[in-house]
């Protein structure tokens, strides 16, 4: 009896290996296991034209459902790994970069840094949170009713996206770009880049003090959304900040005190920036600088002053201490008040005396810091050489000398 179930059980077998044939169940190897393969790259368009194309929508934070068949093609250059980005990643392609919000933990797992993908939007929601462009779904306000830019589920989002070959983090480093402090309260220039990967270098965080963290939640810094904002030393928080969760891996780590380099994705809400760090890799120490690496001439000193040209490289570099003061000599090559009133003078100083490439001396003061008066007023002209000492500011897209300059020689 034993005999014949072995050959019936030998049979079954052989007829179930007859079945699966040489090819069942072959993994595919080219194509990810997650996401949608079957989407092709039909309709895709850049993240400028889309902005371009949804720019009432973004600018108003209102939203709408995108109903056109189109795409965008990018990469991942920010996601959840260190707890500070949650439920959504940041993708970017050479025109701009957009946050996408999944409702789904882990993200990093399969959309890391560097990695390819495609989206396609239709069905989608589009919107401007703190216009901030995001695609996603729909929040719902509990309280309120009111309904706006949110999280879409991990179902809908699984047939939305293809992946295309293995992160690359090369990939993103080369679409880090330097962020530009000059253009700080530059709407166009806010509008364009929000979103993206980019770097802030040569700065101090203002809290900064040897104990202080990012991101207490003890009480000790007011939170927003659980997340405290750090201002940078020399630049308003109502244009500027750090932003970081209290949920954040590196949350409680000891803010440098230090020159800093400060890489993250470069959000917005309305007017202000704010950057999220990815990991606690993203701050770094500046590496050491030195003077003579800029253009111009000139130390900053009363014995060697800088010239105009190197004084402003200093804050165009962002190399700057907007606490200290230092010295330039120049040229008047334009006066645009001298107030007895107020008694203090705005002027711009230049290398050749012509009037670009100027700096301006706001609201400075005369000789020693003497107020300007009706028998030292006309000599605040152009042509004029003269050595101011003061404290140098980016003020919007200005590089000045800010209020209570004073000059120590003027020619």
């Amino acid at each position: 009896m034993k005999k014949y179930q072995s050959i019936i059980l030998a049979l079954i077998c052989t007829l179930f290996a007859s079945c699966m044939g040489e090819d069942y169940a072959e993994p595919n190897l080219s194509e990810s296991p997650y996401g949608n393969n079957e989407l092709t790259e039909s309709g895709v368009i850049t993240i400028a034209q889309l902005k371009e194309k949804y720019a009432n929508i973004i600018s108003s934070s209102s939203m709408t459902e995108v109903t056109e068949d189109i795409k965008i093609k990018g990469i991942v250059t920010g996601n959840d790994i260190g707890g500070n980005i949650y439920n959504e990643f940041a993708v970017q392609d050479a025109t701009g970069a957009l946050l996408v919000c999944v409702n789904q933990g882990g993200l990093f797992g399969f959309l890391p840094v560097g990695q390819e993908i495609l989206i396609d939007l239709k069905g989608l929601m589009l919107g401007g949170y703190g216009q901030q462009l995001e695609i996603g779904g729909i929040y719902t306000n509990t309280k309120t009713g009111a309904k706006s830019i949110g999280r879409m589920s991990r179902y809908v989002w699984s047939t939305h996206y293809r992946l295309f070959g293995n992160a690359d983090p090369e990939k993103a480093e080369a679409l880090l770009e330097e962020f530009d402090v000059s253009k700080l309260r530059d709407a166009n220039y806010l509008a364009a880049n929000a979103g993206k990967l980019m770097r802030l270098s040569g700065v101090t965080l203002q809290d900064a003090n040897g104990t202080a963290v990012y991101a207490p939640d003890d009480g000790s810094v007011t939170l927003t959304a659980n997340c405290a904002n750090r201002a940078f030393t020399g630049y308003s928080s109502s244009y500027l900040v750090l932003r970081t969760s209290t949920y954040a891996d590196f949350a409680n780590a000891v803010m440098p005190t230090e020159l800093i380099d400060v890489t993250g994705i470069f959000t917005r809400y309305r007017n202000t920036w704010q950057i999220l760090l990815r990991t606690a890799d993203d701050v770094q120490l500046t590496p050491q600088f030195s003077i003579d690496d800029l253009p111009g001439s000139g130390y900053g000193t009363a014995e060697a002053p800088f010239n105009v040209a190197r004084a402003l490289a200093l804050v165009e570099t962002g190399h700057h201490d907007p606490g200290a003061e230092v010295y330039v000599k120049g040229i008047i090559c334009n006066v645009q008040e001298v107030s007895t009133q107020y008694k203090n003078t705005t002027y711009f100083i230049s290398d050749d005396g012509k009037d670009n490439n100027s700096l301006e001396i706001y609201r400075g003061k005369y000789v020693d810091g003497a107020d300007i008066t009706e028998e030292n007023a006309a000599n605040i002209a152009v042509g004029k050489k003269v050595t101011v000492a003061g404290k140098l500011v980016l003020y919007g897209t200005t590089i000045e000398f800010t209020t209570g300059s004073k000059i120590i020689s003027i020619e």
